[in-house]
């Protein structure tokens, strides 16, 4: 027997919150995120012109009947731009499944090219990810 699945596609970007079905009867509704990133450094400071290693780390959800498909083009280490750092190389980790879960991971090796920073804080610079909800009804 053939099953034809619709697929309904949405365009979205970060920051996001989704709603998930209708639970069972009895409990409430819960949001559900379908994108979480976050950075990890692999030093607390750096010298300018100094190498280090800094690791996106994304969660989306995928389920039997959602899948949250990023757009991970702009996240190559070859394209990325992360300014005020130079991206010097890179790294796209194999795909982890868990139930209902998807994660990726870019690592990436900066250098902090901006000499006026000397003595202060330089925040790694937001990302924009876009990504898009397919829905099987």
């Amino acid at each position: 027997m053939s099953r034809t699945a619709a697929v309904l596609l949405m365009m979205m970007t970060i920051p996001f919150t989704a709603q998930a079905q209708a639970p069972p009867e009895g409990m409430t509704n819960v949001e559900v995120e379908p994108i979480t990133c976050w950075w990890r450094s692999s030093t607390s400071a750096v010298r300018s012109g100094e190498p280090f290693g800094l690791t996106l780390t994304c969660q989306v959800v995928e389920t039997e009947t959602m899948k949250v498909v990023p757009d991970q083009s702009k996240l190559d280490p070859s394209v990325v731009q992360l300014q005020p750092f130079e991206v010097i190389g890179g790294s796209h980790a194999p795909d982890m499944r868990v139930p209902g879960k998807r994660f990726f991971q870019y690592e990436y090796q900066l250098r902090l090219i901006n000499e006026g920073a000397f003595g202060a804080d330089v925040d790694v610079p937001e990302l924009q990810i876009s990504y898009r909800i397919e829905s099987q009804v």
